[in-house]
């Protein structure tokens, strides 16, 4: 499977974003908090897993710094989305997962991917549990 990042894979659709928001739930490890919703059918572009990325303005004022907070969650998601999307392309479930960044200092990029790392095992063992109901 190739380990890439497309355009119909993002979360884009402000309606999705505030229903998962208001509906989905959340997992915490630090330094992110994922917010995730489980939804029964397939989906119709073709992208069973559909995930965005937030960085706030509160603690990191300049634009270079939350881009780059992104690019490193976003390529963290992109190596290790593999397991979790085997299980959701065998489930009839659509996912989608929303990231935020919830510290106020830079991380490096191996503690963001161990942190990525866990999350989605949490969100895959839950996707399994869903599964097996």
């Amino acid at each position: 499977m190739k380990q890439t990042l497309n355009k119909k894979d993002r979360l884009k659709s402000y309606s999705k974003i505030r229903e998962l928001f208001d509906h989905g739930m959340k997992l915490k490890q630090h330094p992110i908090t994922l917010f995730y919703l489980l939804e029964e059918g397939k989906s119709h572009d073709g992208a069973s897993i559909k995930m965005g990325v937030a960085v706030g303005t509160k603690h990191f004022k300049k634009a270079v710094q939350r881009n780059l907070l992104k690019r490193r969650i976003k390529e963290a998601y992109r190596i290790q989305k593999a397991d979790l999307q085997e299980v959701i392309v065998a489930s009839t479930f659509n996912v989608s997962l929303f990231f935020v960044y919830a510290d106020y200092i830079p991380s490096d990029y191996t503690i963001i991917s161990r942190s990525v790392k866990k999350l989605l095992d949490k969100c895959k063992d839950i996707v399994i549990q869903q599964v097996n109901k």
